[in-house]
């Protein structure tokens, strides 16, 4: 899990990849990873991470305004990435996606 503290966004006609916006994320100025949002009626990539740890998110394009309005209203928040189901996520909790509490 990563924490974040800003992102700049950029919104294209549909580019070469099929990506509608690109939510670009940082912390204390270093790059993160970037949430990737695809046309509705495309297929979505599956999301990802490097060998260096950058998370490289993808959604539809219908989540993008959600996205926008987490990272205007919510503090602190992470992107998370889950390498055995190859899931990824923003989020307003360190806490991974799907743990329980015991």
């Amino acid at each position: 899990m990563k924490s974040i503290h800003t992102g700049s966004m950029h919104y294209n006609e549909e580019n070469s990849y099929g990506q509608t916006a690109v939510i670009n994320c940082y912390k204390s100025g270093v790059y993160k990873g970037s949430l990737y949002f695809y046309k509705d009626s495309a297929s979505v990539p599956t999301s990802s991470k490097t060998g260096s740890g950058y998370l490289y998110l993808r959604f539809n394009e219908a989540r993008v305004q959600n996205m926008v309005e987490t990272l205007r209203q919510e503090k602190p928040l992470y992107i998370g990435f889950n390498d055995s189901n190859l899931w990824g996520w923003l989020s307003t909790s360190n806490e991974p996606i799907g743990e329980e509490e015991t």
